[in-house]
């Protein structure tokens, strides 16, 4: 099983001083060959919350960049492109989007499902977004 990794597993995982690091950690390291992945949606929302963390001068965006790309070296990493329309949810799905913020997290559930993988996060309100639906066993949360 291959794991699209949240924004928030991201960050707990590269941040020591985050809420979630040991928990990730824990999670992470039960496998040592865990499988993985990240998308576009993920590394975008990676680098913006990392570099505001590490907005000590002019090259932040550069040194999270460096850093993420040092860890998608790993042979165990998996880039997927984001290849889901949102125009393909069903109308009860639809109606579950109440929120901006659930529109990615929207397209990450259908991403992951298209994969055969689980998204894997620390937020629990995904757990209604998914459901009763064909995404339901998409979803792993921490």
């Amino acid at each position: 099983m291959r794991f699209l990794l949240d924004v928030n597993v991201l960050v707990a995982l590269a941040f020591p001083e985050h809420a979630s690091h040991g928990a990730a950690h824990t999670w992470f390291g039960r496998d040592p060959d865990r499988l993985w992945a990240s998308c576009a949606l993920t590394q975008r929302g990676f680098l913006r919350v990392a570099s505001r963390a590490l907005a000590s001068g002019r090259g932040c965006v550069q040194r999270a960049l460096a850093g993420f790309e040092h860890d998608c070296l790993v042979p165990n990493h998996e880039y997927w492109p984001v290849d889901v329309d949102l125009r393909d949810l069903a109308e009860t799905q639809r109606s579950r989007l109440i929120g901006a913020n659930q529109i990615a997290d929207m397209q990450l559930l259908m991403l992951a499902h298209r994969h055969g993988g689980q998204l894997a996060t620390f937020d629990t309100g995904m757990r209604e977004l998914a459901a009763g639906s064909k995404y339901a066993n998409s979803l792993l949360v921490l």
